[in-house]
């Protein structure tokens, strides 16, 4: 699939837009304005936006004089006054104290908006004028230098304003893909009125390198930031989720993997309390359902691109964040697009694209084992109890409890159980029982010898999880009794010293798991 997203992803009204026909160009002398760029402004004020994007020339010069607007006021200091403090709508009243207070702030909000305004038109298709014609200029379709105005704002970091940012990353996004091969193959060749819209040369080429700077940017906030702060990059990362060149891009920055952490950071608390839907608050659950949506979108890029899966099965934090999702469902939407990339992930194939030689395939069978590990199937036996209106909600659960089942058939007890320990999300079942470890203690010693899986079990120790713990307790207590030398063993790893502190821990299953497990530790003959 080619592209996804049809329209520009929504930009919200500026917080001080009461302000926007108040704004008094001759003033402000930093902006630099020429008498020409001044009358240009203020004639697109008095006329419908179709009527100034009607000609692509004029459009191109309005849209400078916008970038310029940014430029100037970014370089004056705009994005650390009065206006970056502003939130929420404001009244009229304190909208012109803003402007009073901070006129270059009004006037970047302004400009962002009008930008916005540009390419959400240009989109639509009302003014038969295209993005690119806009915004590519010259024989050769090369992007317009003043792109980097909004890159600017971005890097400004912390200290920015969070509008600007964002507004500044989902324009500079819409722009940059206009160049994209995959898109353009989707353009509208005919205007509203029928007639033949002129195809111009773009340059993909002179929007590369940009489009690795926000990709960069948006990486940086996913890994970087937290709560509402990542929303600054949330429009920009959907946007870009709309061609598959963009797509590759993002996986190809890491993106995946703190995409999957946002989403795990977004239900942490959550997971297994009772009333989670308060837990997450209306806001996160919206921003949790966009993180959902890209990481869905770029699951249909499993097929044709190995390194994507492996991005996707890189320490099981995909298969997790999804899991743990469906698990809590904090809204029907939210269930759904987790549901509909976990169907995804687990139908993917390795044909297309095969791995380098000597690695391994990772079709949709090895996402399986990791979705089993993860409690996928005790979710979908939740689900399966609720009513859903949803018609692809019951379809995709029927279907990903059909495709667990045959998997769970084709493994063996000791990759169910091996799968489990290395995902972390430990759960009561038969591998935690004395007759399993008594027919699979030396399988404890793993390939190399290293003995992995236990390590893994001490360092499960330290999980906030009391059950996990407690299992953990369990299974390297059973460990130390069925395997020879066991003992020594789990010493010389370091399970006594985190084992002991658990014997005083206010969860009474907890404190006796742990208690068993250091006598039998202790103990010669348990």
């Amino acid at each position: 699939m080619a592209t996804i997203l049809k329209g520009p992803t929504t930009l919200v009204t500026s917080p001080v837009s009461h302000a926007f026909p108040h704004i008094q160009w001759d003033p402000l002398g930093s902006l630099r304005l020429t008498a020409q760029e001044t009358a240009l402004l203020r004639m697109a004020e008095t006329n419908p936006i179709e009527y100034t994007l009607a000609d692509s020339r004029d459009a191109s010069m309005y849209a400078r004089v916008l970038l310029k607007l940014l430029a100037e006021a970014s370089t004056a200091g705009a994005g650390t006054g009065a206006v970056a403090r502003i939130s929420d709508n404001v009244t009229d009243d304190i909208a012109m104290k803003a402007l009073d207070e901070d006129p270059l702030g009004v006037v970047t909000h302004y400009a962002l908006s009008k930008l916005f305004e540009i390419i959400a038109t240009l989109s639509s298709g009302v003014s038969g004028v295209t993005v690119g014609a806009v915004f590519y200029v010259g024989k050769d379709g090369v992007l317009v230098d003043q792109w980097k105005a909004l890159l600017r704002i971005l890097n400004k970091g912390g200290k920015g304003d969070p509008y600007t940012q964002k507004g500044a990353a989902l324009c500079l996004a819409h722009i940059l893909l206009a160049s994209c091969p995959s898109l353009r193959s989707n353009t509208p060749t005919t205007d509203k009125d029928g007639q033949p819209i002129k195809a111009r040369p773009i340059s993909y080429a002179s929007a590369v390198e940009p489009l690795e700077a926000l990709t960069a940017w948006i990486v940086s906030q996913l890994k970087n930031a937290t709560g509402m702060n990542v929303g600054l990059c949330i429009p920009a990362l959907t946007a870009l989720m709309g061609t598959c060149e963009t797509r590759i891009l993002f996986c190809s920055s890491g993106g995946v993997k703190y995409l999957s952490r946002q989403l795990r950071i977004g239900t942490k608390g959550a997971k297994g309390s009772s009333d989670s839907k308060k837990k997450i608050g209306q806001s996160s659950v919206q921003q949790l359902y966009e993180l959902t949506f890209c990481l869905w979108t770029l699951s249909y890029e499993l097929n044709s691109n190995y390194t994507i899966r492996s991005d996707f099965a890189k320490d099981g934090l995909t298969a997790t964040a999804l899991v743990d999702l469906v698990s809590i469902a904090p809204r029907e939407k939210v269930v759904r697009v987790a549901l509909s990339t976990l169907r995804n992930i687990a139908m993917c194939e390795a044909d297309q694209s095969p791995p380098p030689a000597g690695l391994q395939g990772l079709d949709g069978k090895h996402f399986l084992s990791e979705m089993m590990a993860c409690g996928l199937m005790k979710a979908i036996d939740h689900l399966k109890d609720r009513q859903f209106t949803d018609p692809d909600i019951i379809d995709d659960v029927n279907h990903l409890h059909k495709l667990l089942v045959e998997n769970y058939k084709e493994m063996t007890r000791w990759e169910v159980y091996k799968n489990e320990v290395e995902s972390g999300h430990l759960q009561w079942g038969s591998t935690h029982t004395e007759a399993f470890f008594k027919e699979n203690a030396r399988m404890m010693e793993g390939s190399d010898g290293d003995f992995r899986l236990v390590r893994v079990l001490i360092a499960l120790l330290s999980s906030k999880d009391e059950d996990v713990s407690a299992i953990a307790c369990y299974d390297i207590g059973e460990f130390v009794r069925h395997y020879p030398n066991g003992r020594q063993i789990a010493k010389r790893l370091g399970a006594k010293e985190l084992v002991m502190p658990l014997i005083e821990h206010d969860n009474v299953e907890l404190q006796r798991h742990a208690l068993q497990c250091v006598s039998k530790i202790m103990v010669q003959n348990w």
